[in-house]
């Protein structure tokens, strides 16, 4: 039996004010695309040649190897302890 030393940190994108704690978590440069009535429609992170790209809803996290990514609510419930909980 193993049991994986692996974690998570993970912001949900919901809105503008989400975007600067998703920017402080990962560390890389962002771009926005916005409707022309303004609703934020999506975020694109990049760093050298990692891209991540997440919509409204979906959560944003850096694992403690250094991997970014994004998922859903049910990924990080199905394969993570949450240990703090949600702000």
């Amino acid at each position: 039996m193993f049991k994986s030393k692996d974690f998570v940190r993970a912001v949900e994108f919901t809105d503008f004010a989400s975007i600067q704690m998703i920017v402080q978590l990962t560390g890389m440069g962002m771009t926005l695309d916005v409707s022309p009535t303004g609703s934020l429609r999506s975020i694109t992170l990049k760093n050298g040649t990692t891209t991540v790209v997440a919509i409204p809803g979906q959560f944003v996290y850096k694992t403690n190897t250094g991997t970014v990514g994004v998922c859903n609510l049910e990924y990080l419930e199905e394969n993570f302890e949450e240990v703090t909980p949600a702000e």
